[in-house]
């Protein structure tokens, strides 16, 4: 579907080339720069920023105040909480859950770098989940079906069903069978 900024609610701004699926709610004050593809049945939240070609999964939720970077992929079922900050070239696989006031980084020289720095976003792997507060710093991986609580900083690898806690986040213990994504379909 092509819309132009005229089909769509007050406030809302939008870039050339942007890909709006079916049944899909955009909030008041949504940001949406050229190139965006949103796909079916996605909702996203008051005055978010989805930037330069950032691509948002099917049935996914990016909340308000939220900022998806340019070149970022959310997949399926996301549920991006409220005031996350998802940085540009980060991968979030399906079934994922971002807590309120996440930010994934992906500059670890924090701007002291030449104009060949490839930045390197963090990749969240399916159904892991990530409770607010916590930052996720440049090219960690999230594996799958993991745990990272509340507040912690991760700064390296999370191995799939790890439960990892504190700053920097260390591993506790693994998340349990009943707490998989298959036991709350």
């Amino acid at each position: 579907m092509r819309l132009q900024a005229s089909d769509l609610a007050p406030g809302l701004l939008l870039g050339p080339d942007v890909k709006i699926g079916e049944g899909v709610l955009l909030g008041g004050h949504v940001v949406i720069h050229a190139g965006v593809d949103i796909a079916d049945g996605a909702r996203i939240g008051d005055h978010a920023q989805l930037r330069d070609r950032a691509r948002i999964g099917a049935g996914t939720t990016i909340g308000s105040y939220s900022c998806v970077d340019p070149d970022v992929a959310v997949g399926a079922r996301v549920s991006v909480q409220t005031r996350c900050y998802i940085t540009a070239g980060t991968v979030v696989e399906d079934d994922v859950f971002v807590g309120p006031g996440v930010t994934l980084t992906n500059d670890n020289t924090m701007n002291r770098h030449g104009p060949e720095k490839e930045f390197e976003g963090p990749v969240l792997r399916r159904a892991c989940r990530v409770g607010g507060g916590s930052t996720i710093c440049p090219g960690v991986e999230i594996g799958e079906e993991a745990f990272v609580a509340a507040g912690a900083v991760v700064a390296a690898d999370v191995p799939p069903r790890a439960v990892v806690v504190g700053v920097p986040a260390r591993q506790l213990r693994e998340v349990p069978d009943d707490d998989l994504l298959e036991r709350w379909r």
